[in-house]
């Protein structure tokens, strides 16, 4: 199962205006200066693009696969220890206030918490519960 990011609002609209007014600049620099641009602002832009069209989250055989534009991350559903429903805005591997909790046996808050964002999150988060045999109780 396949399921897109879902992006909030106010995330979409900030990304979207700094990709316009980058664009924008464009035609503001002068010419003897548009290597500049090219080399460090137009990476910027291909990466905002991407992580606004290229975000979702995958239940595959063996673990949930999320990306974020560049950014990967698996989770193992043997790894799993529970799974909660939370509306925050920690960062994390989600781009909504609605998110689903996922926390790893054997690992500290930090570096064994991670938050996702699907679109479809209860559907998503009944079908990730019930991938997931070492949930604790």
């Amino acid at each position: 199962m396949r399921d897109k990011a879902k992006i909030d609002l106010w995330i979409s609209v900030l990304l979207w205006s700094m990709n316009i007014f980058y664009i924008v600049l464009f035609f503001v620099i002068p010419l003897n200066e548009l290597w500049v641009y090219a080399v460090f602002i137009v990476p910027v832009i291909i990466m905002m693009i991407w992580i606004l069209i290229g975000s979702y989250y995958e239940l595959r055989e063996d673990y949930l696969y999320m990306r974020i534009g560049p950014f990967f991350g698996r989770i193992k559903y043997e790894n799993i220890k529970s799974l909660t429903l939370k509306n925050n805005l920690l960062s994390s591997m989600a781009m909504s206030y609605h998110r689903i909790e996922i926390k790893e046996h054997k690992k500290s808050y930090l570096r064994g918490t991670t938050f996702i964002g699907p679109q479809n999150r209860e559907e998503f988060y009944e079908e990730l519960k019930r991938l997931c045999r070492n949930l604790e109780k």
